[in-house]
């Protein structure tokens, strides 16, 4: 039985959606208020996890910027995927994973104010697009031009991010690639781990992040059913879904993991130390096979 805990799980998992989701659809106004989306993303967690029909029922981007403002992660440009890498990635396989994980990345410096990162971030993340053959996506120039005139306005970029997030969705359906949706989510969701690790490998001042990292671990079993659809049979998922099994097999292990699931009273996971060094180590290894091309 899987419990309703904090929403920080959204954090680092729920960036993808900024691109690639395939859950709920939504309106956004130019006025909205990010202070008003705590509600939404309580509403979304619980969806999640309660609905035996919604795989990827994920939250939107303006409520995963919102979260990301509370997180207390400190950013860190050493620790994104550079994006000098996005030319080494030559296979249908590795352009998709790293559309992920730059879509993370992004994520992640738009919410801290990093602008040049994000200006990097969005020409590659376009690169990859085109190269998978959604091109669609990014071809009307004046979002381009949206995003280099609101650069330095964080509320302004968070909208456009909404805006390609809804654009991809609509390519994908109507294009029948929503399976890809899940191989970007992959990426994206290691990404978001292996920036959790990070933090709370080196961030003292945040001690919370480590049971924000085990929640999102909730969400690993319904990304390896996404990447099992036969239509991602042909791109060599096997070895990343073979990678990702280990890290859940590995977590329900775990002492911690064990006893807080036998305890119906029980209201945060928190692993010890050696349980949280493991799991790293998992992640990491997994992040550098993905960006190491």
């Amino acid at each position: 039985m899987i419990r309703n805990k904090t929403v920080f799980s959204t954090l680092i998992l729920g960036v993808v959606m900024v691109f690639t989701s395939c859950g709920g659809d939504s309106t956004i106004d130019e006025g909205i208020d990010l202070v008003d989306s705590d509600t939404l993303v309580d509403d979304s967690f619980n969806d999640m996890f309660e609905s035996p029909d919604v795989d990827y029922h994920l939250p939107s981007a303006l409520q995963v910027a919102s979260i990301f403002k509370k997180s207390g992660m400190k950013f860190n440009s050493g620790v994104i995927n550079s994006t000098e890498n996005s030319s080494n990635y030559s296979t249908e396989l590795q352009k998709m994973l790293n559309f992920g994980v730059y879509s993370a990345d992004l994520a992640y410096s738009v919410t801290n104010d990093q602008a040049n990162e994000a200006r990097k971030l969005i020409t590659v993340i376009k690169d990859l697009a085109d190269s998978q053959g959604m091109s669609a996506v990014f071809d009307n120039k004046d979002l381009m031009d949206r995003f280099d005139m609101n650069i330095e306005i964080q509320d302004s970029i968070e909208i456009i991010m909404v805006e390609i997030h809804e654009r991809t969705e609509e390519y994908l359906d109507e294009n029948d690639m929503k399976h890809t949706s899940a191989v970007h989510y992959c990426g994206a969701w290691v990404e978001g781990m292996y920036l959790g690790v990070y933090d709370f490998e080196h961030n003292d001042e945040n001690p919370s992040v480590g049971s924000q990292i085990t929640e999102q671990m909730e969400i690993l079993n319904n990304i390896i059913k996404g990447l099992k659809d036969p239509r991602n049979r042909d791109i060599g998922i096997e070895p990343m879904i073979s990678d990702l099994q280990n890290i859940q097999t590995t977590y329900d292990s775990f002492e911690s993991v064990i006893i807080f699931y036998a305890d119906d009273n029980a209201v945060e996971l928190i692993l010890t130390d050696e349980e949280y060094t493991q799991i790293g180590n998992l992640v990491k290894d997994v992040r550098a096979k993905i960006v190491n091309a």
